[in-house]
């Protein structure tokens, strides 16, 4: 999709099952879903800017079972884009099937999939509070991230150019961001975790996934509400149809979603 000077493409990873063991388990499409996992996508977006190819988030590399980096450089492949020219990674937290792409492995270490990029993360996600499992991958995350002299963290609401804004969320994790990337008087909205899928924007729910779930809640709400009243455009990361979409009020003072094409 053509937005403002920027170029906005979807890179889904496929859809996945998901169980009490947290394992992401790609879905075979016709398969009865197992009694109690969840059933959700994901989705990195490529976003091409006058300045370079900027990711949001980077998929699940090889923490999603039978696949590796791969899928995601192929994705990127199809619209013309070397692993070599991504300028930043932005990465709303350090979960790894949001951040787990961010590294591969290269003769038994863990080092950048993005040689060249910037990873843009809030500085308080490299010790708020995870689950163990989640713990292991982001410190290997981190740590191949950190060495490779290529993590660049910030505090709270930040600008990281003219055309991209950082906004600290907490939420789903205690330093959650959402990204605002700002181009030709239009403003396209990345929730992450807090804001996922449209059908978050048409309820209302607390999560026990969430660190903070009242605080989801309210910043979903929040940022649906944005949108419908200046029409942002919202970018959803586990959507199973629809990963993009602008939002109306109704007239009952409730929320539709206009779903667009990426």
């Amino acid at each position: 999709m053509r937005y403002g000077d920027f170029e906005i493409h979807a890179l889904p990873e496929g859809r996945f099952t998901v169980g009490l063991d947290k394992r992401f388990v790609p879905y075979v499409e016709g398969a009865p879903l197992p009694k109690g996992s969840l059933f959700i996508a994901v989705c990195p977006f490529l976003v091409k800017t006058p300045a370079g190819p900027v990711l949001l988030d980077c998929g699940l590399g090889e923490w999603a079972e039978g696949r590796g980096a791969e899928v995601l450089l192929d994705g990127l492949a199809r619209h013309g884009v070397a692993r070599e020219a991504v300028t930043r990674v932005l990465l709303s937290h350090l979960h790894f099937d949001h951040a787990g792409g961010a590294i591969h492995a290269v003769g038994g270490e863990d080092r950048p999939l993005f040689p060249n990029a910037e990873y843009v993360v809030q500085k308080g996600e490299l010790d708020a509070p995870y689950g163990a499992s989640s713990v292991a991958s982001r410190d290997r995350v981190v740590r191949a991230l950190d060495l490779a002299g290529q993590l660049v963290l910030v505090e709270g609401d930040a600008r990281v150019t003219d055309a991209i804004e950082v906004c600290h969320t907490n939420g789903h994790t205690r330093d959650h961001q959402a990204i605002r990337l700002h181009t030709a008087g239009r403003t396209a909205v990345f929730g992450g975790d807090v804001l996922a899928t449209p059908g978050q924007v048409t309820r209302r729910f607390l999560a026990k996934y969430d660190h903070d779930a009242a605080h989801a809640q309210a910043e979903r709400e929040r940022l649906a509400r944005e949108a419908a009243e200046h029409g942002h455009l919202l970018l959803f990361y586990h959507a199973t149809e629809t990963p993009a979409a602008f939002v109306a009020e109704t007239a009952k003072g409730g929320l539709a979603v206009e779903p667009v094409s990426l």
